[in-house]
């Protein structure tokens, strides 16, 4: 699992909700996976096992306040153009 890259989204409102977006992606075996959070729900699964969403699942619960706050600093137009901050 160490070769896994996270991408998560910036925040995002969506039916008057905040939503954030957070990929597993497995680019040497072809496989992803999509969580929304809150909530820590898959909404995507391309080649991941049971117990890997598991984990992912875990990591997501553990994290998510991590992840929001990562989230809440990403500038959807900066990153689009390629501009650090």
């Amino acid at each position: 699992m160490d070769n896994i890259k996270v991408i998560v989204s910036p925040v995002i409102k969506q039916d008057g909700r905040q939503k954030i977006f957070v990929n597993f992606i497995d680019y040497e075996d072809r496989r992803e996976a999509e969580a929304i959070i809150p909530g820590c729900v898959f909404i995507k699964n391309a080649g991941f096992s049971d117990e890997e969403l598991d984990i992912f699942k875990e990591y997501l619960e553990k994290e998510q306040v991590g992840i929001l706050e990562r989230a809440k600093e990403i500038n959807p137009l900066s990153e689009f153009f390629g501009k650090k901050k």
